[in-house]
């Protein structure tokens, strides 16, 4: 899609149904752009598809069904769809128009973003990519035309289209999509689900930072080979962008974040992103040796056992020498209640020393 409209051309229409139409934005595999304005005067991107997508009442109906969960989609980040009609010669699909350039046409012209341009612009495309998923609809055709760049931000347009035209094509093994930006699963003909579009997001975003797509945009079988089995090419990429984007770009859909962990590395800052699986958690860090000085519990209770011997064995001597020194030079007065007192003090003080080292000891 381009952003200055070119002139009609003798070949195009001047109208289609309650639309009259103003200007070319752009032409592609699936059908021919428009600039029209609506019937309120509103301009409005009128996008006619190709005849041959659609080709019976059972396709025809299915192609309504998977557009109308695209208008689901909410306009946070996005062009909402306005008005489908495939049931005449031209099926149509009309959708609100963003006017600024694509960032095709903004890189192309003026050269990659610097690390913060794309930190913005990353967050603002996977924002609505993720309002894309959460209403259940994969894009399937993420690349730089297919993001303009308004006033108010970035919008993604084209979401879901790829997907309601794919049961309508002639040939049920045609491959939709932009080949630079396609992802392994789409090449190889498999089950193409969110993770695509992160695949295909993350290609479009290491276009933004060089100026070529991650995996290049040379011979169509070129490229598809290095999709399928070469590394991306991340050179100029910011390094602190390396880790998220190579992770996007892994080969196996499984391996790659879901977009919500790919806002949450750029939300959060994380230095690795989140990935679609649980990982296993760190084991525990080894505890730090003690200082020599410290005290061991089991050496301090030790300590106290035996001190408690040496206690008792003392007290019991002292008081047999009180008894009998008292026996033998004070006679009688043993049987004085001060003498029984002040002996019975001295067992009761060994018990308490005993009773206060046990206790250092556990503290220890």
């Amino acid at each position: 899609m381009i952003s200055t409209p070119r002139p009609l051309r003798p070949s195009d229409p001047a109208r289609l149904a309650a639309y009259r139409l103003t200007g070319l934005l752009g032409e592609g595999g699936q059908g021919t752009v428009y600039l029209a304005a609506a019937p309120d005067g509103a301009q409005v991107a009128v996008k006619v598809l190709h005849a041959r997508l659609v080709q019976d009442h059972d396709s025809r109906r299915r192609f309504m069904r998977e557009v109308s969960a695209t208008r689901s989609v909410g306009s946070f980040g996005t062009a909402r769809i306005l008005d489908v009609d495939i049931n005449g010669d031209q099926p149509y699909i009309v959708s609100e128009y963003i006017a600024g350039d694509s960032l095709h046409e903004l890189i192309t012209r003026d050269g990659p973003r610097d690390v913060g341009g794309m930190r913005r612009l990353m967050l603002a495309t996977a924002a609505a990519l993720q309002a894309i998923h959460q209403a259940g609809v994969v894009h399937r055709d993420f690349k730089p035309s297919n993001v303009l760049l308004a006033l108010d931000g970035p919008r993604v347009v084209d979401f879901g289209i790829a997907r309601a035209l794919e049961g309508t094509t002639m040939m049920s093994s045609a491959v939709l999509g932009t080949p630079p930006y396609m992802s392994p699963e789409q090449l190889a003909g498999h089950e193409v689900g969110p993770a695509s579009d992160v695949f295909s997001w993350a290609v479009t975003m290491v276009f933004a930072a060089t100026g070529r797509p991650a995996f290049g945009h040379d011979s169509i079988p070129a490229v598809f080979n290095r999709i399928l089995t070469v590394q991306p090419d991340l050179g100029g990429v910011p390094a602190e962008l390396h880790g998220l984007l190579a992770s996007c770009l892994a080969k196996e859909p499984g391996a790659r974040p879901s977009i919500d962990g790919v806002l949450h590395h750029l939300v959060s800052g994380r230095h690795e992103p989140q990935g679609p699986a649980r990982t296993k958690p760190a084991p525990a860090p080894f505890p730090a040796p003690m200082p020599p000085h410290a005290p061991v519990k089991g050496r301090s209770i030790g300590a106290a056992v035996a001190a408690q011997g040496v206690v008792m064995l003392t007290t019991t001597v002292a008081g047999f020498a009180i008894y009998t020194e008292s026996f033998s030079e004070m006679g009688n007065v043993m049987e004085t209640i001060p003498f029984w007192m002040g002996l019975a003090a001295v067992p009761v003080a060994g018990a308490f020393a005993v009773l206060a080292l046990r206790t250092a000891a556990k503290r220890g």
